[in-house]
Order: C-alpha cells, then structure tokens, then sequence
C-alpha cells in the first residue's frame, strides 16, 4: 500500500510541473477567492485534525548543512501532512506540505535567517506560501519581517519544493530507524 501511496502522490506532484512554467503569471492575488478559500478551508481542518492522525517521525540527511526532522501525519492510510525541521550555518526554517484526496494543496516555507553563522539570533524571517488547485500553482505569497533589505536570493525554488515534497513523503512512509530514503539523493 505504501507504494501505491508514493506512486498517487508521485503522479500529483508531476502533475504540478505545470506549475513551474504558471509560475510566472501567479501572484499574491492571483487564483479565484473560491478556490483559494476552498484551500484554507482544508488547510484549517488538517490543523485541527492533526493530533490525532498516526504520525511518523525520521531525521533528514544531507537536505541541508545542520540537519533536519520529518513529521508526517496520516489519516488512516492518507498523508495529509508533511512538517520538516531544517538547519542550516545560517538558518533555520520549516517546510510544510498539505494534501486532499493524494494532491499537494498548500505548500508554507519559513526561513529565518541568523545575524552570524550558528548564532541562533534570528534578525529576519522570509515566509513563502503557495496554493494550487488541480495539481497548477494558483497563488504566491511571500512576506519578509523586516522588511528593509532584499532577501529574495534566498527564497526557495519551487521546483526544489516539489522535488522536497516527493523525496520527503517517501522518507515519511518508510520503515526502519534509519532509511535510505530520508537522505538527499544529490549530495
């Protein structure tokens, strides 16, 4: 069953390719207010149904300097959540995939960079949320506290994203206390 999970969400996320050639033409406004509506609306119910859905736990190899934490949460045999813990010299950040009926639908990234590397003094937090209907990017948001210097360099590459969300839905379904699959394939 768990293969069969993969490959359903595997097909999703490729179908969201179409998102990255859309990208271009998605804004903070775009998407219609009912769709994007219907996704806070699942988004809110994966919250509050979050506690009590089975969850899984694996430490991420390789997917950033310092290291990183899996958490998926399932609904029976459904992911409807993926939380990831990374670390970096520099950052840290969380990235945060939820999912309706096998489909990616809401992507949240936090970054907060540090003032030095390894201070954990966190002097700006860059936050990207992405919404997509039918497997297509809709919406884009992205927000920086403090708003001053231009930190865009940093933000994460949807292709990567999607790639995350694969890799890292594979790793949350896997078995063992150190699979192969919660290590980055390219590094």
């Amino acid at each position: 069953m768990t293969r069969v999970l993969c490959r359903g969400l595997l097909l999703a996320l490729c179908a969201s390719g179409a998102a990255r050639t859309a990208a271009a033409q998605v804004s903070a406004t775009s998407g219609s207010p009912a769709a994007i509506g219907h996704i806070r609306e699942q988004y809110a119910q994966i919250q509050r149904e979050a506690p009590g859905y089975r969850r899984t736990t694996h430490e991420l190899v390789d997917f950033s300097l310092e290291g990183g934490e899996l958490h998926g949460f399932y609904r029976g045999r459904e992911l409807r959540k993926l939380a990831a813990q990374l670390y970096g010299e520099s950052w840290r950040g969380t990235e945060e995939f939820y999912f309706a009926d096998g489909r990616l639908i809401f992507i949240h990234v936090v970054h907060q960079r540090y003032d030095e590397p390894l201070s954990g003094r966190v002097v700006s937090t860059i936050e990207n949320r992405y919404y997509f209907d039918g497997g297509r990017l809709i919406r884009h948001v992205r927000t920086q506290r403090p708003a001053g210097k231009d930190l865009s360099a940093f933000d994460p590459e949807l292709p990567v994203l999607l790639r995350n969300a694969r890799l890292f839905a594979t790793c949350a379904a896997s078995a063992g206390p150190e699979p192969r699959e919660c290590t980055a394939p390219d590094r």
